[in-house]
């Protein structure tokens, strides 16, 4: 039996706050599971730390916007780097999506999120054009803006402890997580604080659910838009899909990635680096007229390598595919002739002479083209060329 309202019994209070705790969260619930799925769906698509498969998927890239692809305003607020980038937001969302959930309602709370996460990501693009990112946070630090202008509003319509709670209570919470943000570079803060402003912004204009009352109208048509949005962002996503096929496979190779430590954009360029190397110097020895059998031994060694490695590299767009198919053709044929000079006992003739000027002319095509493509494309994966006015090869970087 309910407490009359009007008797003598009645606490405010308790009303409040057995109203707010008996609210469900569905939203919140929703939310982290698709998460999870997106997750789960990228790491059998070649990995979350794949740059191919974050581009793929939607992940912030400004070259990717400023040619037309706006959905990846939204989609990266649901895409997540790694199994810790994932837990931690997951956590997080889990304990202050409930508490926003509770009080603004579902409606309101999917809502704000999906215009706190845009604007989180709107943050990255303007103050880090040159990186990849993605991420829950920017939405989470504006669902902690939101708890913080709740209590500063409403401070006199909730009760006291939950008062201290939230409110300014929230605000040592969002000053360490930002310090921590600006003492770790690979974390976005812009996008914290694009989201932070988003939360207190939206707050102020947004009023919360109040015990015993109905969500009006309104807001059941911006849940519907909020839905819309993030089911046309993912439309858009599967019908520009360019990334590798899902699969068992690349799901393996996803795990060996995350074990390595480096991306994909990484581990191709230091192939691509390695096998100039060792096939410069492979070059070097076989236009000298004679070198000795453990200098050509060391040479097939290295060259060997490089191929391996070349091998090993996860698939990053379809053009590095081929570029490093074309390396690797052009490095397996100079292992050969390497051989072919350790039966002479190193005698190098001028046949063997041509042979590597013809291989020298094939690999350097191939890295001239992978030079054009860095310039054009490698933006996209956090790739840039060195300065080739301080550098002999201009070779690319991150």
């Amino acid at each position: 039996m309910n407490p009359d309202p009007t008797g003598a019994g009645y606490d405010p209070n308790r009303a409040f706050l057995t109203d707010l705790w008996s609210r469900r969260t569905p939203a919140t619930r929703v939310i982290l599971v698709t998460n999870v799925l997106v997750f789960l769906l990228m790491e059998f698509s070649g990995g979350t730390m794949n740059e191919a498969t974050l581009l793929a998927f939607g992940v912030k890239s400004n070259a990717a916007i400023d040619q037309g692809e706006f959905w990846r305003f939204i989609t990266p607020v649901f895409i997540h780097i790694g199994i810790l980038h994932l837990g931690l937001n997951s956590y997080a969302l889990w304990i202050v999506g409930q508490q926003v959930e509770r009080l603004y309602g579902s409606a309101r709370f999917l809502s704000l999120y999906v215009l706190m996460g845009i604007a989180g990501v709107a943050g990255s693009y303007l103050y880090h054009p040159m990186s990849l990112s993605a991420g829950a946070s920017g939405a989470i630090f504006g669902l902690f803006g939101v708890l913080l202008m709740f209590g500063l509003q409403h401070r006199r319509r909730v009760p006291l402890f939950f008062r201290r709670a939230i409110g300014r209570g929230i605000l040592p919470v969002i000053l360490i997580n930002l310090v921590i943000g600006f003492a770790i570079p690979v974390i976005d803060n812009a996008a914290h604080i694009g989201g932070l402003l988003a939360g207190l912004a939206l707050a102020t204009f947004v009023g919360f659910k109040a015990p015993g009352t109905r969500t009006h109208s309104f807001f059941w048509a911006t849940q519907a838009v909020a839905i819309s949005t993030i089911v046309l962002g993912f439309y858009q996503v599967a019908r520009h899909y360019d990334g590798p096929t899902p699969g068992i496979a690349n799901f393996a190779g996803s795990w060996r990635q995350i074990l390595s430590g480096q991306s994909a954009a990484e581990r191709f360029i230091e192939a691509v680096n390695s096998s100039r190397g060792s096939f410069a110097s492979a070059t070097r020895a076989i236009r000298r007229r004679t070198t000795s059998p453990p200098d050509l031994e060391r040479l097939s060694s290295e060259l060997a390598a490089s191929i391996d490695q070349l091998r090993s590299v996860p698939s990053l767009a379809a053009a590095t595919d081929d570029l490093t198919n074309d390396l690797i053709d052009v490095m397996e044929d100079q292992y050969s002739l390497v051989h072919a000079i350790r039966r002479q006992d190193g005698e190098v003739g001028p046949g063997e002479r041509e042979t590597a000027d013809q291989n020298s002319s094939r690999y350097v095509s191939t890295w001239d083209a992978i030079l054009e493509w860095v310039e054009a494309e490698g933006g996209k994966y956090g790739l840039q060329l060195q300065d080739r006015d301080g550098q002999e090869d201009g070779a690319p970087n991150r």
